[in-house]
């Protein structure tokens, strides 16, 4: 009986491990890692009820989330399967969007971290991830405006 509907590799397998192996997939693993650090650090040292803070929780949760979101769509080729999206461009907007946001919360978060050190930990993988996330633009920026077909000349 055929295995209707599936996205079999040539591996026998259903996930890309070509992808987990890859730049990209580790530059994903990579960045969940120390996106996550920086909010565990952050929640979990003793601070005041600083809106800065809760801010900061917020976005690299939401950035944690995320990046595994993409993860798991281009690990398990979802992104052949819904063609409907452009992802190149949309990961592209997706880590210009984190960078920005991750910067704003370091920079913020830095200037309120006095004499706490697990708040000044926090923003350290804070601006770890904004590296991380700059990375990942500009790798898919090169995907994004990668080489284009050429019009076939008759």
């Amino acid at each position: 009986m055929a295995d209707m509907g599936s996205t079999r590799s040539r591996d026998g397998g259903f996930l890309d491990l070509g992808f987990a192996r890859s730049f990209p997939g580790l530059l994903k693993i990579m960045q969940a890692v120390v996106v996550f650090i920086a909010f565990l650090c952050i929640r979990c040292s003793e601070w005041t009820h600083y809106s800065i803070y809760r801010y900061f929780e917020v976005v690299t949760i939401w950035f944690f989330i995320m990046v595994l979101v993409f993860y798991i769509i281009y690990l398990t080729r979802l992104y052949q399967k819904i063609t409907c999206i452009h992802w190149s461009l949309t990961e592209f907007l997706h880590y210009v969007v984190a960078t920005i946001l991750l910067l704003i919360a370091s920079i913020v978060g830095a200037t309120k971290a006095n004499g706490y050190a697990g708040l000044a930990a926090g923003v350290f993988f804070g601006f770890a991830s904004t590296i991380l996330y700059g990375i990942g633009a500009w790798q898919a920026y090169k995907m994004w405006r990668g080489p284009q077909p050429s019009p076939v000349n008759v």
